[in-house]
C-alpha cells in the first residue's frame, strides 16, 4: 500500500504544481485517489504524513469531516503564503508583507496602465514635454528618471523618428504650439450667460489648437498620415491626474 500512495503523491504534487500551488479536492474524491476506503484517524494522519514527504499539506484534514479540503505545495508562493497563515508561531510573516506589497503594487499599477488616449494627445504630451513643461493633468511615476528618457520613450511610442524628434526644430516648433495650447480653466457657478460665453469661446480655442496641433502632427511625420491608434501612456511611467479638471482630456 506504501508504494501505491506515494505514487499517488507524486501525481497529485504535480497536479498542485500545475494548478500554481494549490488544489481544492472533495473529500471522496482525495480517498478514492489514495484508495481508501472508511477514513479512520490514523490513516488520515498516515496520508497527511506521506504528503508531507512529498512537500504538501493539506487543509483542513481529511478526518475534520469537511466534504472538501485544499492541498498546498509548499514550495510555491501560494504555499508559503498558507504557511504563514496556518502556522503563525512556527512560520515569520515574511510571506504575508510580500503579498501585501504585492497588491499594493498591483493596485499602483493599475493607475499606470489604465489611460490609453489618441495619439493626437499624446502628441500634446510629447510636446510639452519637449519644452520641459510637466504635461497639464499628467505626472511622471518614474521617480529620477531623467526628461530626456522620458521624451524619447514618449517619441519611440508615438513613432516620430529619432532625426526629427532630436532635431532643434522640433523644440522649435513644441515652443510654438504650447504657446498657443489653451488652458483647461473652469469656474463652476459662474452667471449663466458668462458660463454660455466662456464654453463658446473655451470651443473656439480647442478647434483652434486642434488645427495646429493636426498641422505639426503632419510636419513631424513627414506628411504621413496621422495614426488613429490610441497610445498607452502608463506604460511609459505617466499617470493622469484624475482630480485636475480640463486638461487634454478635451482633445478626444
Amino acid at each position: 500500500m506504501r508504494t501505491d500512495w506515494e505514487e499517488a503523491a507524486d501525481a497529485l504534487r504535480q497536479r498542485v504544481r500545475d494548478h500554481g500551488g494549490f488544489l481544492t479536492m472533495r473529500r471522496d474524491a482525495l480517498r478514492d485517489q489514495f484508495g481508501i476506503g472508511r477514513l479512520s484517524e490514523n490513516l488520515a494522519a498516515e496520508l497527511r504524513s506521506t504528503l508531507s514527504e512529498f512537500g504538501l499539506e493539506i487543509y483542513p484534514p481529511l478526518d475534520w469531516g469537511c466534504s472538501s479540503t485544499r492541498i498546498y505545495h509548499l514550495e510555491s508562493e501560494i504555499g508559503r503564503l498558507a504557511q504563514a497563515i496556518l502556522n503563525p508561531e512556527g512560520v515569520p510573516e515574511s510571506a504575508l508583507v510580500e503579498a501585501v506589497n504585492l497588491y499594493e503594487r498591483a493596485n499602483a499599477g493599475k493607475d499606470r496602465r489604465s489611460d490609453d488616449v489618441p495619439w493626437l494627445s499624446a502628441l500634446d504630451v510629447y510636446l510639452q514635454l519637449v519644452i520641459g513643461r510637466p504635461p497639464e493633468g499628467w505626472e511622471d511615476l518614474e521617480d529620477g528618471r531623467e526628461l530626456y528618457r522620458l521624451v524619447k520613450e514618449l517619441a519611440d511610442t508615438l513613432g516620430i523618428p529619432a532625426d526629427v524628434a532630436n532635431a532643434q526644430e522640433t523644440v522649435r516648433l513644441a515652443g510654438a504650439v504650447c504657446a498657443y495650447r489653451p488652458r483647461g480653466w473652469r469656474w463652476e457657478g459662474a452667471p449663466a450667460s458668462l458660463s454660455a460665453a466662456l464654453t463658446e469661446a473655451a470651443h473656439k480655442q480647442k478647434e483652434s489648437f486642434d488645427r495646429v496641433l493636426r498641422e505639426a502632427a503632419k510636419h513631424l511625420l513627414g506628411g504621413s498620415e496621422i495614426p488613429q491608434r490610441d497610445v498607452e501612456l502608463g506604460r511609459i511611467g505617466l499617470r493622469y491626474r484624475r482630480e485636475v479638471q480640463g486638461g487634454i482630456g478635451w482633445l478626444r
